[in-house]
């Protein structure tokens, strides 16, 4: 097996448990929300929707920079959210696709290119295994904040704030914007 074949498998592991922890979440559970208490890396306002769009953005976001040439910016991920929110269904949808976005970006990638330097929103440049590792990472980190929130938060009907202006107001200063 070669290390493409690890971080691919890596990679479908570590969806498989952030779809685990979404399963069987109501609309209503997925705009309740912990508030923060401090420096959390939530990334959102706590709520498991912010977070799925979190986890999205990010898919769609680092697959067009680092493996296709940011080939979709920040704002056209923002205006793709802004499309379907406040849907629970509509984010769950946009993070498959998402996932299927990020998979693809690399699947064509080779063995002996896994140690090139590129490009992220970091502003510095990485391996790609090592950008992959990251992103794989992502989504074991955020299953587990989820999977504790929708047994802690409850049931919400007022809708979260807009993923898509959190990243107008985050994002501008990437190059990617």
């Amino acid at each position: 097996m070669t290390a493409i074949d690890l971080l691919k498998l890596d990679a479908e592991y570590g969806f498989k448990q952030l779809m685990e922890a979404l399963e069987g979440i109501t609309q209503p559970q997925a705009w309740a929300k912990l508030t923060p208490q401090g420096k959390e890396y939530l990334h959102t306002d706590g709520s498991v929707q912010g977070i799925a769009l979190h986890i999205a953005s990010v898919k769609w976001a680092y697959a067009s920079i680092t493996f296709r040439n940011t080939e979709l910016r920040w704002h056209q991920i923002a205006d793709q959210m802004e499309a379907f929110e406040p849907s629970w269904d509509g984010a769950l949808d946009y993070l498959k696709r998402g996932h299927d976005y990020w998979m693809a970006s690399w699947a064509d990638l080779k063995e002996e290119e896994l140690e090139e330097m590129r490009p992220t929103n970091y502003k510095k440049e990485l391996p790609a295994w090592r950008m992959i590792q990251i992103m794989n990472q992502h989504d074991a980190y955020h299953a587990g904040q989820i999977a504790t929130i929708r047994y802690a938060a409850g049931e919400s009907d007022t809708p979260p704030m807009s993923y898509a202006e959190d990243i107008r107001g985050s994002c501008q200063d990437s190059a990617a914007w």
